[in-house]
């Protein structure tokens, strides 16, 4: 009846009701009733003319009067304490991404999973491996999708866990959404009273990606404040994009979420994935260009595939391939014969009618041709071995127009040979027609001071480029004092040149890896025995470091004391152009046992790393680059502006630079990136761009800079990561429930899994609710019949 009165819920019960309390304390509540008595019995003892019976009405009436408004004053209140049962909480989440319509192609020995899913093999059946063939037939190869939705359907998995939890059902890839829900009525029975549960499968796994870290996060984020018993994600668990799932698990451990996993799919089903195309952005008209294609495949090991390049869409003739399990890559050649352009380059491999999918199976890039040539000054001293190797490479490259100055021998060699030249030109218009000026072992006292302005001329404000080839007669210590040094990405040491131990040789740093010009092989290991080889080097200049914003590409094994980190081959910007150091002149013993096939990309590679951006026109007062010319939809592009004043001096008074980006031949479409200082490299801005829909993006500077400014372009050209990856991830699956505390279940384990919870039982809560009392109604009602029983009386008796 009080439960009633109080307006309880059907599941919540009153346990108890707590002793009556007081705001203002029993012993003021006690002291003011001795007073209202005493105040009541003075009051009416004294009126010795009234009938003794009506005394005592009266006396009576005005204490419980007094007592009423006591009480109100005092505020009494009832502690009431409600108790409920609820479920616990359990969420189901199935991927809904591409890559859950993955066909595995199965076997005898995986077909298991699969037809136990489709309620081909019960749950209590042992699978007879010599049923398989017949099985396969049966069920053909179904989606991961399919079997997710018959996982769910035919072990009713999100009614029976309803029996002890509260279950929200939902889909995920990208984003997360609520699966709908139907409740029927349940067959009218003692043992089954309660409506039955079930989830409609009506979804389609058309996601663009991955997100399962997020999704879980988001799903619990739903439930805060309530308590969740746990999760269980249906997916192939490859998972792309987003949070990091093994992150989000270690989390929810803490918390005592478990998260149970049933993995969908092979690990390794047979699939070639042409993952990328290796080779330059930008080549010369004739090029021999080597194009490396990395190519992994699992599944068809030994097994013989067409790779097939196409330029422009032409196919040329396929190569045959033998596979092997793994990543391997596969050399292709392309020779440019158009005089310009952008040439669309894409390498596939012909699909296997067994194979997983043909997404993957190809790869584009695009290539710019170029049909200049590169203009190079190579002035020398003596006749040294580095300079009799390098002039023949320079010589072969058919990229090069090559002028030779030698400061010391023949005088006539200059007359008779149009290779060579007399002096060092002394006007602006014969000197800035060089794209490259490499400066070997030549004293600085060879040119005057305007040949030296010149260069630095040519570098700063012209966008050339100038490398110094180190030799111990003079260079770089005879330049110490010149603006040459200050052209160079070093700091000359004093002194002479440093002994160093036999056996010494270059060290590929991590930025040497990423450049052309030092990583000579696709493996690390193979470029490593190659700068090894250079391993009698004897003597090297003394050098006080690299300046501050240059990048090292090769140190070396044996640091003489003082040089912990020796620039031996490093460069930089400066101004416009560019700036590169070699400081050993023995780089010609790579020559040993191979020729000059490795001697010759150095120099090749170096020389086109550094006259390129003028070549292109993009050596102007500001340059905008991004770290590669294509990229995928979500991968962040990084961008750099390298930020020189009118008088070609980096600027070093701004604290941040903005660049405009616009998809191309849409200038009304752009927006804008903000850029911030690269720390210790004045008028050097850094910042990243998310790519968004594929198509060529370009990058200018503001409306006001755009004059002074280069615009480079770069594609974004997307292969969806679900179409990239094929296998299904278990390891990571069986990660995530142990890391969580949770299960990681297969078919045959799913009976079992929901018998574990049979011990769940409803939870207790309780809760203490105040209720006043002071503010009853039925107080003021009693104050008022009382107070007025003794005014009626006190009329009547004609009492003051």
């Amino acid at each position: 009846m009080l439960e009633k009165i109080l307006s309880l819920d059907d599941n919540q019960s009153l346990d108890s009701l707590t002793t009556l309390e007081w705001t203002h304390g029993a012993a003021v509540a006690l002291s003011l009733i001795i007073a209202a008595i005493i105040f009541s019995v003075y009051l009416y003892r004294s009126e010795k003319k009234l009938p003794k019976s009506r005394r005592i009405i009266m006396t009576v009436c005005q204490g419980l009067a007094l007592l009423m408004l006591i009480i109100i004053f005092l505020g009494p209140f009832l502690k009431i304490r409600k108790s409920s049962s609820y479920k616990r909480n359990m969420l189901v989440l199935v991927d809904t991404s591409s890559s859950m319509n993955t066909e595995d192609k199965r076997n005898a020995e995986s077909i298991e999973d699969a037809a136990r899913a489709l309620g081909e093999i019960k749950a209590d059946e042992n699978f007879d491996i010599s049923q398989a063939n017949e099985i396969q037939t049966k069920i053909a190869s179904p989606s991961r999708i399919e079997l997710a939705k018959a996982t769910l359907k035919n072990n009713d998995l999100v009614n029976r866990l309803s029996e002890q939890f509260n279950v929200s059902a939902f889909t995920f890839d990208s984003q997360l959404q609520n699966i709908e829900q139907d409740e029927a009525e349940a067959v009218n029975s003692d043992e089954n009273p309660e409506p039955k549960k079930s989830i409609k499968l009506n979804f389609e796994a058309d996601g663009s990606s991955t997100a399962i870290g997020s999704a879980m996060n988001e799903a619990i984020g739903k439930f805060a404040g309530r308590e969740v018993a746990g999760m269980v994600v249906l997916s192939d668990f490859i998972s792309v994009k987003g949070k990091d799932p093994v992150e989000s698990a270690k989390k929810y451990s803490e918390k005592d979420i478990p998260i149970h996993t049933l993995n969908f799919g092979l690990p390794s089903p047979p699939d070639i994935h042409v993952r990328k195309i290796i080779g330059p952005d930008v080549v010369f008209k004739g090029d021999r260009v080597p194009l490396r294609a990395q190519i992994e495949s699992k599944g068809y090991n030994d097994r013989t595939v067409d790779i097939t390049l196409k330029i422009d869409g032409t196919d040329q003739p396929a190569q045959q391939v033998k596979l092997k399990d793994g990543v391997q890559f596969v050399e292709l050649i392309f020779v440019p014969d158009q005089e310009s352009g952008t040439v669309e380059l894409e390498v596939s491999a012909t699909p296997f009618n067994d194979e997983t999918t043909d997404k993957n199976n190809s790869s584009n890039h695009s290539v710019r041709i170029l049909d200049e040539k590169i203009k190079v000054l190579y002035v020398e001293g003596i006749p040294r071995w580095e300079f009799r190797y390098l002039r023949w490479v320079l010589l072969r490259d058919p990229r090069l127009d090559v002028k030779f100055l030698m400061t010391q021998g023949d005088p006539a060699l200059a007359g008779s040979s149009p290779r060579h030249i007399g002096s060092l030109p002394t006007s602006k218009e014969d000197l800035f027609k060089y794209d490259l000026i490499i400066l070997g072992d030549v004293p600085a006292g060879y040119f005057n001071n305007d040949q030296i302005e010149l260069m630095d001329e040519l570098v700063k404000e012209r966008g050339g480029s100038l490398m110094m080839l180190a030799g111990p007669v003079a260079a770089p210590t005879s330049y110490k004092d010149t603006v040459i040094a200050d052209i160079l990405p070093v700091k000359i040491g004093a002194g002479s040149w440093n002994p160093i131990a036999n056996g010494t040789h270059p060290i590929v740093t991590s930025d040497g890896r990423l450049s052309q010009s030092t990583s000579l092989s696709l493996s690390d290991d193979t470029t490593d025995r190659i700068w090894q080889k250079v391993n009698r080097m004897h003597q090297l200049p003394p050098l006080d470091g690299a300046k501050a914003g240059a990048t090292v590409l090769l140190s070396h094994s044996g640091s003489p004391e003082g040089f912990d980190q020796y620039p031996l081959v490093a460069w930089h910007r400066y101004g416009t152009g560019k700036s590169l150091f070699v400081g050993t002149e023995d780089l010609w013993r790579m020559r040993l046992e191979v020729g000059d096939r490795y001697h010759a990309r150095f120099w090749g590679q170096t020389i086109q790393f550094l006259t390129l951006s003028r070549l292109l026109g993009q050596n102007k007062q500001i340059t905008i680059e991004t770290d590669r010319a294509s990229f995928s939809e979500g991968d962040t592009v990084q961008i750099y502006a390298n930020v020189l004043t009118e008088s070609f001096e980096p600027v070093s008074d701004i604290e941040q630079y903005t660049v405009m980006i616009e998809p191309k031949g849409s200038p009304d479409s752009s927006s804008e990136i903000q850029l911030s200082p690269v720390t210790g490299t004045d008028g050097l801005f850094s910042g990243s761009y998310v790519a968004g829909e594929d198509g060529f993006y370009v990058l200018k500077a503001s409306p006001s800079d755009e004059s002074r400014a280069n615009s480079p372009e770069f594609e974004v050209a997307t292969i969806n990561p679900e179409d990239r990856e094929t296998g299904a991830r278990p390891d990571l699956a069986k990660e995530i429930a142990d890391i969580s505390g949770g299960q990681n279940i297969n078919q045959k384990e799913i009976k079992n899994f929901i018998e574990s919870f049979n011990d769940e039982k409803p939870r207790q809560s309780e809760v203490v609710i105040i209720e006043e009392l002071w503010d009853k109604e039925i107080l003021f009602v009693l104050v008022l019949l009382f107070a007025g029983t003794e005014w009626f009386f006190r009329r009547r008796e004609n009492l003051v």
